[in-house]
């Protein structure tokens, strides 16, 4: 009797994992308890990325494809008109709770990041209040930018002739132009203590994808092989980066004036202590630092690396961009933001390069609220939403997707184009903060170096591979640059002189 009653719970659990949710989106078969565990990584192996992984079943299924990783459900979404979508409707404005995403933020859906609901409005209307206070957006950021960009320059001018790897040749500068709003300081660009923490993050981008493998999905097997699935290293680089954060925030803590806020942490301090219903605690801060360290490190960082090789491995484009940055600025200043409104190949360089590298191939992924229709589906609560960015950037809309052609964003007339189709900063409510910043940087950092430079790679050198590596964000593989001077030197007033 027990026997039977027992195979007919075991048949009712089984089916439960084998069946997939009324009117969910098509997609491959599934697996007891697995669901697609072990689709996803067979087919790993022969295409090598996640992000293609998605646009070979989504070819398959269409584009709103229905997948279970373990015991989650996870839908990726195609296409232009359901990517924006998904992006603007309120009832998928929420944010994972997988074990991935919650576990650098003590268990909770804290910051700015993966956060949602009351939280993630209360923790984005409190710190741009605090960023716009110290300067963000205005004239001071933009001094911050010029900063970096004139001691990045400078240390490659000391470097003449030498081949350098560039991979992570803008991360303390990045580090810098926000930090400095953030907690007051910046730091020298060869700082080994900032370098340390720099390959940290771009190691944690590494142990998985966005939509955090097997620790989202079967987060019981860090309990059986931590070391495998990423969970052990996660969790001490966590902790490594928690540490640094917490010796800003004590120092700061020690020598606040709470009438005079320095910056932002200390703005956030007096919000921990503030005499109100809901003040900030000791771990939302923590998060917020670590999403305002991240965030932009990891992306800006990839993209402008992939700026630079795209550029060096297309010589008429950077000679096209020299000769645009000779005519608009010349030689005998630096470059402004407000040079960009002259500039339209330069900005056409930038948006070819959001395009083609798509560095958050699938961005941080939403969450369904509630059910919800999408197409002629039902999307369950608490599906796990991923917008195929990068398949949407390189697909059939581009003609040549595969070509960078910074022709693509101009019209005969000379004028920029703004297509729909490039979202690389998400869209609707969501949207990246950071994104004018983003832009800043990137437009400030190729104008600087190849108004002082010439990019050439190393003599017998290959052409760097355009292929990126998988992770949370793609990057570039490892390439190295001479960058031969155009430039006589800097004056003491950090004008640049032409040899010529």
């Amino acid at each position: 009797m027990w026997a039977l009653i027992i195979f007919i719970l075991f048949l009712i659990i089984f089916k439960e994992f084998i069946q997939k949710p009324p009117s969910y989106p098509p997609g491959p078969p599934l697996l007891p308890i697995l669901g697609n565990v072990l689709s996803v990584w067979s087919n790993l192996k022969r295409l090598k990325y996640h992000h293609i992984v998605w646009q070979y079943w989504s070819n398959k299924y269409g584009p709103i494809l229905g997948l279970r990783l373990g015991l989650v459900n996870v839908v990726i979404v195609s296409g232009k008109d359901f990517i924006k979508e998904v992006s603007t409707r309120d009832v998928f404005d929420g944010r994972p709770n997988g074990f991935f995403y919650l576990m650098r933020s003590f268990g909770k859906k804290l910051g700015l990041v993966f956060s949602d609901g009351p939280t993630w409005n209360k923790t984005r209307r409190m710190v741009l209040q605090s960023l716009k206070r110290f300067g963000y957006g205005s004239r001071a950021m933009e001094s911050n930018i010029s900063e970096e960009c004139r001691a990045l320059v400078e240390l490659r001018l000391a470097e003449t002739g030498k081949s350098i790897s560039v991979n992570h040749m803008f991360d303390v500068s990045i580090v810098n132009i926000l930090w400095k709003l953030v907690a007051g300081k910046r730091y020298d660009l060869k700082d080994e203590q900032l370098i340390i923490l720099c390959d940290l993050i771009t190691r944690s981008f590494k142990v998985v994808d966005m939509s955090g493998g097997i620790l989202n999905f079967l987060p019981f097997l860090r309990h059986v092989m931590p070391n495998v699935i990423g969970y052990t290293e996660l969790k001490n680089i966590h902790n490594a980066i928690y540490s640094f954060l917490n010796i800003t925030i004590q120092e700061h803590r020690a020598t606040i004036d709470m009438k005079n806020p320095r910056d932002v942490i200390d703005m956030l301090l007096i919000e921990t202590t503030a005499d109100k219903k809901d003040p900030l605690t000791d771990e939302e801060l923590q998060v917020i630092c670590l999403d305002l360290l991240e965030a932009g490190v990891e992306t800006v960082s990839n993209t402008a690396v992939f700026m630079l090789l795209h550029v060096v491995r297309n010589e008429k484009v950077q000679k096209r961009l020299q000769q645009e940055i000779d005519m608009e600025i010349g030689s005998c200043r630096q470059p402004t933001l407000s040079d960009r409104a002259r500039m339209v190949y330069t900005e056409a360089v930038l948006l070819e390069t959001l395009r083609i590298s798509s560095v958050a191939a699938v961005g941080i992924p939403h969450m369904a609220l509630d059910d919800a229709k999408l197409g002629n589906y039902i999307i369950p609560k608490g599906t796990f939403v991923l917008l195929a960015i990068h398949d949407l950037h390189n697909g059939r809309h581009w003609k040549d997707p595969e070509i960078f052609r910074p022709e693509r964003f101009i019209t005969k007339e000379g004028n920029l184009i703004q297509d729909e189709w490039l979202m690389p900063f998400g869209s609707g409510r969501r949207r990246c903060i950071g994104e004018g910043l983003a832009r800043s940087e990137l437009f400030m950092f190729l104008t600087h170096l190849l108004q002082s430079f010439d990019l050439k790679l190393p003599e017998g050198a290959p052409l760097p591979s355009t292929e990126p590596v998988d992770g949370v964000t793609l990057s570039a593989k490892d390439f190295k640059i001479i960058f031969e001077p155009r430039l006589k030197k800097y004056n003491s007033k950090k004008f640049y002189i032409n040899i010529s």
